[in-house]
């Protein structure tokens, strides 16, 4: 499916997400046409695990090291540069997306399961209804609170909130000055 510009509605633990495979031709062009959002606002990828994530971070930091273990898996979206541009990641304490960025064998690009601007999904039945997508991964509802991740930007020895979500940024903050300072 993924390898066909497919787009996917997976569960994490926080909130129904929509992915694709961002490698396959025109498949991040659906993915924002499902969303009804303009094709550059930047899609978060959903890793599988650390690795993923740190092969395409140009300056992988002991702050960032710390961040990873402490949060991920977990609902944490680090952006960080790539070769590319800045790129959120993110890898959800939920095994159904893990394994399916894990049998891909890369990062997948993961957005909320929601049009834009509207309340986030919390079942697949939700999100079936709220976006199209070639095929939807139930596996019950999310949390009771649909509460998206909390979304940091890392810029060496820089970290800055852009969204606050489940985990409070005092914390993921301490929690990265810790790791520098190690």
């Amino acid at each position: 499916m993924l390898a066909r510009s497919g787009l996917v509605i997976v569960p994490t633990e926080t909130v129904y997400g929509i992915a694709c495979d961002p490698a396959v031709e025109g498949a991040m062009a659906a993915l924002a046409a499902a969303k009804g959002r303009d094709g550059n606002k930047p899609v978060a990828r959903l890793a599988a695990s650390v690795d993923q994530a740190k092969v395409l971070a140009r300056n992988w930091t002991k702050g960032l090291q710390a961040l990873a273990e402490a949060y991920w898996p977990g609902p944490l979206t680090i952006v960080l540069e790539t070769a590319g541009d800045w790129t959120g990641f993110r890898i959800p304490a939920h095994a159904v997306p893990v394994a399916l960025a894990k049998a891909c064998g890369r990062s997948l690009a993961l957005t909320s399961a929601n049009l834009s601007g509207e309340p986030d999904t919390r079942t697949a039945q939700e999100a079936m209804a709220a976006v199209a997508a070639d095929l939807a991964l139930d596996s019950g509802p999310s949390a009771e609170q649909a509460i998206p991740s909390t979304v940091v930007k890392v810029d060496g020895r820089r970290i800055e909130c852009l969204r606050e979500g489940r985990i409070a940024f005092n914390e993921v903050e301490a929690c990265f000055r810790r790791g520098l300072e190690a």
